[in-house]
């Protein structure tokens, strides 16, 4: 992958997107507040999940001129996209008071979207052309699932030695709270974009991964009978997100965007180790959790990243304590306690004791506790079942009823 030069540029204009979108994501509008979460569960009965919620799957040809290979999961939901940058369009308005900040980002984000390295530049290109969304509204969505996704991660292993990885992928916290049907607006609209792509090379399976239409990185994803690997974003170092943004756009671009990283490495690493080199090392623009699956006995690790090359820690299945056959991490850092409006670690660990290996390391199982409120909550969009060893990752929408946590 090769960086774009030098072009230490940034406009006033840019300035004030990219903080103005960041403050937006941490700070919740004063009115249409969610209400206070439930007492935490640990479910029996959710798996398996009703048919008509199983996320479609569609495939992308990596052959295939990049302006044209995303074509099979933009085009058919291209309406779904335009409705979900229309209703982000409208949040902005009702803070604000004015169309601004999205008269910005059609503008400034289109030099954004130069500067990333080539096939993605072109990609993005060819998302904007198949959805008719602006380049910038594009290159919005991309960015924006980089920086803000809240979710839980689990690797288990069953008795037998079979290897299980389950996440649940949370969005949308802050970006408007729907009071008639008590839900985040931005995950609802989220859900239909939902579908799982497989990526063929040379007619050959080269990676599985689910998505939003629109998104070309990757936050879930597996290599067949290699690794599988999933994305958790760090709070507590989340400051440092808006300083990989900057200096990107001021041109030092020696770091890799978090989809173009774990993308290059489903694509091109080869095995575990070789997955965890990479993600352990490179420079990102983000803080980030690599949750890191493998397909031999106790291969699993969590990688804590700051931005600078290095891992802050890794998480090894191992070296978990007393229960070496699963490693369960969420948005904070595993040797630190959770946030206690945001501890979904807690109730998830324990379900997970409660189950014990032979009930919870499975699909049931994991998809059961992942069911389980606070684990399950308003922001989950989806959970993922994925198995390294048949080379299976499904996908299901999720929907919280109340009584449910709001995050």
């Amino acid at each position: 992958i090769k960086f774009s030069p030098l072009q230490p540029t940034l406009s006033t204009a840019m300035r004030l997107l990219v903080l103005s979108l960041f403050c937006l994501s941490l700070a919740a509008p004063r009115s249409a507040q969610p209400p206070p979460p439930p007492t935490a569960q640990c479910v029996a009965d959710a798996y398996p999940p009703p048919p008509d919620t199983l996320v479609p799957t569609a495939r992308v040809n990596l052959d295939e001129p990049p302006a044209t290979r995303w074509r099979q999961v933009v085009a058919p939901r291209a309406a779904g996209m335009r409705a979900l940058l229309g209703q982000f369009r409208q949040f902005l308005f009702n803070l604000t008071g004015s169309d601004s900040l999205m008269n910005i980002v059609d503008k400034e984000m289109v030099p954004l979207s130069q500067t990333l390295p080539e096939p993605f530049r072109s990609e993005l290109d060819g998302v904007s052309a198949l959805s008719n969304l602006s380049l910038g509204e594009v290159t919005l969505f991309n960015v924006f699932y980089e920086l803000f996704p809240l979710c839980t991660s689990i690797l288990a292993e069953d008795s037998s030695g079979r290897l299980f990885h389950a996440r649940n992928m949370d969005f949308g916290l802050f970006l408007g709270w729907n009071v008639t049907n008590s839900s985040w607006i931005i995950a609802d609209y989220l859900r239909p974009l939902l579908v799982n792509v497989e990526f063929y090379r040379g007619g050959r399976l080269v990676f599985l991964s689910s998505h939003y239409a629109g998104y070309i990185g990757v936050l879930t994803g597996l290599r067949p009978h290699q690794f599988s690997l999933s994305v958790n974003s760090r709070v507590s170092a989340k400051t440092q997100s808006l300083a990989g943004v900057v200096e990107w756009l001021l041109g030092i671009r020696d770091q890799y965007w978090l989809g173009v990283a774990t993308r290059a490495v489903l694509e091109n690493a080869t095995d575990y180790g070789q997955a965890k080199q990479r993600l352990a090392n490179w420079k990102l623009i983000a803080p980030v959790y690599f949750i890191l699956g493998g397909a031999k006995h106790l291969e699993g690790c969590v990688i804590t990243r700051d931005r600078a090359a290095g891992a802050a820690d890794i998480w090894e299945r191992a070296a978990a304590g007393n229960h070496s056959w699963y490693l369960l991490q969420t948005n904070y850092d595993h040797w630190k306690s959770p946030n206690p409006i945001d501890n979904r670690r807690g109730p998830g660990n324990a379900c997970m004791a409660k189950k014990g290996q032979d009930e919870a390391a499975s699909f049931s199982g994991l998809f059961n506790v992942l069911s389980s409120i606070p684990v399950l909550n308003k922001l989950t969009v989806y959970t993922a079942l994925m198995r390294v060893d048949d080379a299976t990752l499904v996908a299901y929408r999720r929907q919280c009823p109340d009584p449910c946590a709001p995050w």
